[in-house]
């Protein structure tokens, strides 16, 4: 056997187990861990009987790692290695090192918590974190603690935060297994050159590997997002690579494991293989000296605010730029192409899908598990309660789990078919209707990528659901490879199905296209969508979203649809698959979903009120008709929703209202601020937002109304006052008066509006004699003076009057004295007698 690195630290983690139940193992990537580790423990004295799995991220890893520690043991697959992946499994009774990914382990976990014939868990390349290692982590860590004292768990990466992991872990040893086995070069983007856009990606990618292929020896493996890029460079390629001994191959899991195989394994020809992230851990790849890494990857992120994911493309990690880079120094010194600048700083490890996914299956599997609170299982990340209680949600609408959060039938018959709580949800209730059959077929239709080209201009999935029905794969239109794996995967849950419930026969072979609109919303209630307006592409969803259709697609101009699959974003949303739907099934299927309102509506144009009462189907409007017969006792609170959806502009909001309203909202700036702050008043919000906040107390001041005259009559100034206790409008008078008196004897009005600045506009003549500047609010706030010319336009804004009469007065005097000639102009301020006339009596 080949020596690799992993072979020097081998004997020290025999040790360690030996002694230990829990132990990390980082060692960098192609050190050879994924099949050197487990296959050096077959004559461990603790194994006796048992069984050793590995849980694998990914299904092709998986096969791939147990096919190849099969041959350095010199044996067929399924001997004493085997592997068990969904739709494929190959192992025997003689089998003890058995390969898994997928939520397999979970359901070992869960059908025998004791897991009495595993002697040790593995979990390889942990570091990607998906939400099923993460969960199963979780769950053997617990039943080694509660009921398998002897049970062993290890843990291996080549990129580990191996503090946080041993920590999490119990402070586990931590073992290390030093060095790459070759040399790779970094090479990364010019810094002339601009960094790549997702519209000049492409371009830079067909460049620089066209650029390697001429100056780099061996195999090139290109990392690309998704297959969108792949296709694109492919034939690209294809075009400008005229050398028949390079083979361009693309590499990712819709490809059959033929093609998989022609991309990893040995080929005469060079290779170029453009590849998504799944060849970025645990794979072998024969012949690759070089790497292209585009930097980007797609990742699912769940928006609990409309229980939909969104496929964003993002920015790899530093981890995973290491890993990547490894794939080139596996077998040989080898270079890494990067295609950003070396001075952009990376995040050092991706989000971890349990942050950033849906967790109804999740949680699911934990209310199965026994545990009522997430803080009882080890996790290294907890999720955002926005997401829990979002995922919670569901499961209770869906009947997965009941009020008190137990799993309920339903919920447990979801976890034996191994699918979302949606699809599940879907199948059962399609049982009901005789539809079990077709439900399955629609399911693996959604879980698979489209079996219709890019070219294809319909999203309607009826016409996907014929095709497979009738199994015309010769269209040009269609994937065969792709249809014949949703053919499969469909009978692969009919078989879970018919093992778990009794199946109800429906003497039709064939679905309806109105019967799959109705399937289609057992598994989606959230995304009935309603057209907006005939002859438009725009729709409102019943998660009061929205979304659009392509004008071009068939469905074009359908009043209801059902949006399984939708590139979601946060206003319009791209429609990918739909199904129609009538009004008249809906009510027919979904009248539990159903709920009527009655509702005010105002007519701007009119300037008048209508009544209505609508039927919803959750947020979504179906349909309303006019309620001429509407009692009265109702008007109070649909006026206050119609007051919260309008807006305070539907009030009259008299001079005194006003008034009230900006000394209230000027206290209550100043009472928080640092230099007021020995003032104990509790007043209420009166903005804008806290008035619309707190309007349902509006509701007393609208008994026997039912007209917007009936609005604009109300007296605003008592309904605010009736907010206020008496004692506090009295302090509020005292410590913010609505008149100051002046030396002319005049009232003048004080100006609240500014919560900042409380201002006082008088004319200069009215305040001769007035040395320093008034203040208010308990004498910790100096008015803002707006000293006025008599045609009432401002000559000056001061805080400081004293100022102003010593410094600027005289000036103003000569300017304004030859203007307004009538008008009194006293040489000394000070000693001058104020005046509202003209001129003070006797004055020249």
């Amino acid at each position: 056997m080949k020596q690799l690195p992993i072979h020097e630290i081998i004997p020290t983690l025999k040790k360690s187990l030996e002694n230990k139940k829990r132990v990390v193992l980082q060692a960098s990537a192609g050190a050879g861990k994924s099949t050197i580790v487990p296959i050096s423990f077959l004559e461990a004295n603790w194994l006796k009987h048992r069984t050793i799995i590995m849980l694998e991220p990914r299904r092709m890893a998986a096969k791939n790692v147990a096919l190849q520690m099969a041959r350095l043991l010199g044996e067929e697959i399924g001997q004493r290695v085997g592997y068990q992946v969904k739709m494929d499994s190959c192992f025997s009774k003689d089998t003890k090192i058995l390969v898994v990914t997928e939520g397999i382990l979970t359901r070992k976990l869960q059908n025998d918590q004791a897991l009495e014939d595993i002697a040790l868990i593995i979990f390889d390349e942990f570091h990607e974190r998906s939400i099923h290692s993460d969960l199963s982590l979780a769950l053997s860590l617990q039943s080694q603690e509660l009921l398998r004292d002897d049970l062993k768990i290890l843990l291996m990466s080549a990129t580990l935060n191996t503090k946080e992991i041993s920590s999490l872990l119990e402070n586990a040893e931590v073992i290390k297994s030093e060095g790459r086995m070759y040399d790779i070069e970094d090479v990364y983007l010019n810094q002339d050159i601009k960094h790549p856009t997702l519209e000049t990606l492409n371009d830079i990618l067909l460049k620089t590997i066209l650029s390697s292929i001429n100056k780099d020896e061996g195999d090139i493996l290109v990392f690309l997002p998704g297959l969108k890029e792949i296709k694109y460079l492919e034939e690209k390629l294809k075009l400008k690579v005229s050398n028949k001994e390079i083979n361009i191959l693309p590499l990712h899991s819709s490809l059959t494991q033929k093609d998989q195989e022609k991309a990893i394994g040995k080929n005469e020809n060079r290779k170029v293989i453009l590849s998504t992230n799944i060849a970025q851990t645990s794979l072998t790849i024969e012949g690759i000296k070089v790497v292209i890494d585009s930097g980007l990857q797609k990742q699912t992120r769940f928006n609990s605010s409309n229980d939909m994911n969104h496929l964003e493309y993002c920015f790899i990690s530093k981890e995973a730029s290491i890993q990547r880079a490894g794939r080139a120094g596996r077998l040989s010194s080898g270079k890494c192409y990067k295609l950003w600048h070396k001075n952009r700083i990376l995040e050092q490890t991706s989000k971890p899908e349990i942050l950033r996914a849906d967790l109804s299956s999740f949680l699911l599997e934990v209310a199965l598990w026994g545990v009522e609170d997430l803080s009882e299982l080890k996790l290294l990340d907890y999720p955002s309660l926005e997401i829990i209680d979002s995922s919670k949600n569901l499961l209770l609408n869906l009947n997965m789990l009941d009020n008190k959060g137990n799993i309920t039938k339903e919920g447990k018959q979801c976890l034996s078919l191994g699918i979302h709580p949606r699809f599940a949800n879907m199948i059962l209730k399609a049982n009901e209707l005789g539809y079990a059959k077709q439900a399955c077929l629609i399911t693996s239709m959604l879980l698979e990528n489209d079996i219709f080209k890019d070219t294809f201009s319909s999203c309607n999935l009826y016409e996907r659901y014929i095709a497979l029905k009738q199994k015309r794969f010769n269209s040009f239109n269609i994937n065969e490879f792709r249809a014949k794996q949703v053919l499969k995967q469909a009978e692969f849950i009919y078989k879970k199905l018919i093992k778990i419930i009794t199946i109800l026969e429906n003497k039709n072979e064939y679905l309806e296209e109105n019967i799959l609109g109705v399937l289609l919303l057992f598994a989606y209630p959230n995304r009935l969508a309603k057209l907006r307006a005939k002859n438009d592409n725009k729709y409102k969803l019943s998660n009061e979203k929205g979304a659009i259709l392509n004008s071009k697609d068939t469905l074009f101009n359908s009043e209801y649809l059902v949006l399984p699959n939708i590139n979601a974003k946060e206003k319009n949303s791209h429609i990918l698959h739909a199904c129609p739907i009538n009004l008249d099934d809906i009510k027919k299927y979904f009248s539990s979903f159903l709920k009527q309102k009655d509702e005010v509506i105002y007519k701007k144009e009119k300037n008048s009120l209508d009544i209505k009462t609508s039927t919803y189907f959750l947020k979504l409007e179906l349909f309303s008709n006019a309620n001429i017969e509407f009692k009265k006792e109702k008007y109070p609170r649909l006026l206050i929703q119609l007051i919260k959806k309008e807006g305070l502009a539907l009030l009259s909001w008299n001079k005194k209202a006003q008034d009230l309203i900006s000394k209230v909202c000027f206290l209550n700036h100043h009472i928080k601020s640092e230099d007021v702050n020995t003032i104990n008043l509790n007043l209420p919000d009166f903005t804008k937002e806290g008035l619309l906040k707190n309007i349902n107390s509006l509701e007393p001041f609208l008994q026997n109304m039912n007209s917007l005259k009936d609005l604009k009559s109300i007296d605003t100034y008592s309904y605010l006052q009736s907010m206020l206790l008496w004692d506090d409008l009295q302090t509020l008078e005292k410590l913010l008066p609505n008149t100051l008196k002046v030396p002319s004897g005049s009232n003048i009005k004080i100006d609240y509006s500014d919560i900042k600045t409380p201002i006082l506009k008088v004319k200069i003549q009215e305040v001769f004699g007035l040395k320093k500047t008034p203040m208010i609010l308990n004498n910790s706030v100096f008015l803002q003076i707006h000293l006025l010319s008599p045609a009432q336009r401002p000559i000056q804004i001061t805080y400081d009057l004293e100022s102003f009469w010593k410094n600027s007065y005289s000036e103003v005097r000569k300017e304004l004295r030859g203007k307004y000639k009538k008008h009194y102009w006293p040489e000394n301020p000070y000693e001058a007698v104020a005046t509202n006339r003209v001129k003070k009596k006797g004055s020249t």
